[in-house]
């Protein structure tokens, strides 16, 4: 649980998390929730975008044996590339359509 804190912290300080209770967002999915979370901020700080890779990096060994690591489009390619690149994998991406 301390790192899921430290990354929560982290979102907060750069404004990555927003909050709208009384007029909920509403996703690609169309759903509504009161929190969004632009996790494309992070790619604009390094020091937070190195931490949050780390920290997938370490999440990552959990789950092996893995041969490639997949960036759900739009939002997760970066976040994906990054990783696979840490972990010097291959790297794909999946989209909802083709």
């Amino acid at each position: 649980m301390e790192i899921a804190s430290e990354v929560a912290k982290r979102l907060l300080q750069i404004n990555a998390i927003k909050l709208s209770p009384q007029n909920p967002f509403t996703w690609a999915s169309g759903m509504k929730s009161p929190i969004y979370c632009d996790n494309r901020v992070v790619l604009s700080y390094p020091g937070i975008r190195r931490f949050i890779i780390d920290s997938f990096a370490q999440k990552a060994e959990a789950f092996k044996p893995f041969d490639t690591i997949a960036g759900v489009a739009t939002a997760g390619i970066a976040h994906g590339a990054l990783l696979a690149e840490q972990l010097a994998m291959p790297f794909i991406y999946v989209r909802s359509k083709p």
